[in-house]
């Protein structure tokens, strides 16, 4: 009888650790991914935020060089 329970305990943890691994394994495998994606798109946000600071930067100094433009900012 303690040999059919243990085997009945050794058959359902290996069931566990059979379907549990790879489970777990694909799962820290798709957190990682979605941890590279989020840091490729906020990369990629703050270039163009970079990109769009630059360019009002580039209008302000055409406004402050021209003076027709100077005058009608204000």
């Amino acid at each position: 009888m303690l040999a059919v329970y243990f085997s009945i305990l050794l058959v359902g943890c290996g069931s566990a650790l059979g379907l549990g691994l790879p489970w777990l394994s694909v799962h820290l495998e798709r957190t990682r991914q979605r941890e590279r994606d989020q840091a490729a798109e906020l990369a990629r946000q703050r270039a163009l935020i970079a990109d769009h600071e630059a360019t009002i930067e580039a209008y302000r100094h055409i406004v402050l060089n021209n003076p027709e433009l100077a005058l009608s900012a204000l």
